[in-house]
């Protein structure tokens, strides 16, 4: 398959600064490391009127969150705002409310939904199922205040990239459940729903990607407290057994991602339920290539297309 020229760029730079492998790194280097790398300039950054950084309580204490919105959103009646609750990538390791706060301003704008990130408890401090607990937790205490925030509670979708499609599509499924509020969709960007890498394309491995069969292997150890949970549904949504009555689904996946497979795998499986959902492949793009949008064209392409699947979603709403 071949590589976008764009992406071979960033590639051959990894390539010629001899970029150490990421499970080479502690997991706080790995937070360091991508702080460095979501530093943006002002001038490049998506304007936004209103950014507000507050928290809600949960089990393992605060958990904090950021609020994108535009005043001028709301129509002179003030009317409420649907809402995407996004949780960010980074293998359960790493990122931050700092790490996809460029795709977070992006969606806002496109979408005129109020978006709010999540910053969720990191692995190894909090193992699994820490993270599951966070999500339940914060998809609940937001919609708690859906009228103090303006939310409209009847369109609230959940979005995520790898780790973080992986929390969005269990919290969609505690929400079908009705252990938390009802959500209205759900959409995925190269999700990362199968714990046990048993998938063909975990093979893939080509010399400056940032993922691969090791890397996953790093954070599998660092998340999980035995293999034997890697066949715990909530950790490996896919294996789910019973996937009826799921909300609108949006997949996006890389198809130089190690994780593919598996993105392709849940599309079917959900298909075979008798769900709503829609797949996009971006063939010559690598993982996390959505977080590099400065630099990558087509990041905002896929962006712009997670957009208008929000919109999508939302426009069969009342």
């Amino acid at each position: 398959m071949q590589i976008d020229k764009d992406t071979q760029a960033l590639i051959n730079e990894r390539i010629n600064n001899n970029a150490p492998a990421l499970e080479s790194f502690t997991p706080q280097e790995l937070r360091d490391l991508r702080a460095k790398m979501a530093e943006t300039p002002d001038e490049l950054k998506v304007d936004i009127t209103d950014v507000e950084d507050f928290s809600v309580n949960g089990t393992l204490g605060t958990i904090p969150l950021r609020k994108y919105f535009n005043k001028s959103y709301h129509n002179i009646n003030n009317d409420k705002l649907p809402l995407i609750i996004y949780f960010h990538g980074g293998g359960f390791v790493m990122g931050d409310l700092e790490s996809h706060d460029l795709v977070c301003r992006h969606l806002c704008k496109q979408t005129h939904a109020i978006v709010i990130a999540v910053d969720y408890r990191l692995a190894p401090e909090y193992k699994f199922p820490s993270q599951i607990t966070e999500t339940k937790d914060a998809i609940t205490e937001i919609i708690k205040k859906s009228s103090e925030l303006k939310i409209d509670e009847n369109k609230i979708i959940l979005c995520g990239d790898s780790a973080g499609g992986a929390l969005a599509t269990v919290g969609t499924i505690m929400s079908r459940d009705k252990i938390i509020p009802k959500v209205h969709g759900q959409i995925l960007v190269y999700p990362w729903v199968d714990m046990t890498m048993c998938r063909r394309s975990m093979d893939i491995e080509l010399e400056g990607m940032i993922l691969n069969k090791k890397t996953i292997e790093y954070f599998v150890n660092h998340y999980l407290n035995s293999y034997e949970e890697q066949v715990d549904w909530r950790a490996s949504p896919i294996l789910t057994p019973n996937l009826e009555n799921m909300p609108p689904t949006y997949i996006f996946g890389a198809g130089l991602d190690p994780l593919v497979d598996e993105g392709d795998a849940y599309k079917r499986r959900l298909l075979s339920f008798g769900n709503e959902v829609h797949y996009r492949l971006f063939p010559g793009q690598m993982h996390a290539f959505v977080s590099n949008s400065v630099q990558l064209p087509t990041a905002i392409i896929c962006i712009n297309e997670m957009s208008e699947a929000a919109i999508a979603i939302f426009s069969t709403l009342k």
